[in-house]
């Protein structure tokens, strides 16, 4: 069974709740932690199954995948143009803490939380 490593934005208490919940179940295996910072609370990095992350999609929780980028389409917020690997952000910084996951270079976009729609429904 195919597991998503995704990087989950806890945006207000309901959702840090849900998301807890979901940990204690064992639907996600939280793998690290981060406080947030401009209006995230935290930053949740784990593993989830498919079924699993389509109930947080349904939720409306906010993601982003880290792995199996073939699964989904990740566009630019403001461009809306398909990111290219080289525009994801990996380092924990303000950008990434505060909820960005992407630099686009196109149009001078620069640091946008990305529109992410999975392709396996």
């Amino acid at each position: 069974m195919k597991e998503y490593l995704v990087r989950i934005y806890i945006t207000c208490e309901e959702v840090g709740l849900i998301v807890n919940d979901a940990v204690d179940v064992g639907m996600f295996s939280l793998t690290q932690s981060f406080d947030g910072m401009n209006g995230i609370l935290a930053t949740y990095d784990g593993t989830i199954s498919k079924e699993g992350l389509k109930t947080f999609i349904s939720l409306g929780i906010a993601y982003f995948p880290l792995n199996h980028y073939e699964d989904f389409v990740i566009t630019c917020p403001n461009c809306h143009e398909v990111i290219d690997d080289d525009m994801i952000l990996h380092t924990y910084d303000e950008n990434v803490l505060s909820g960005y996951n992407i630099n686009c270079h196109r149009d001078d976009c620069g640091c946008q939380m990305a529109d992410v729609k999975f392709k396996l429904k």
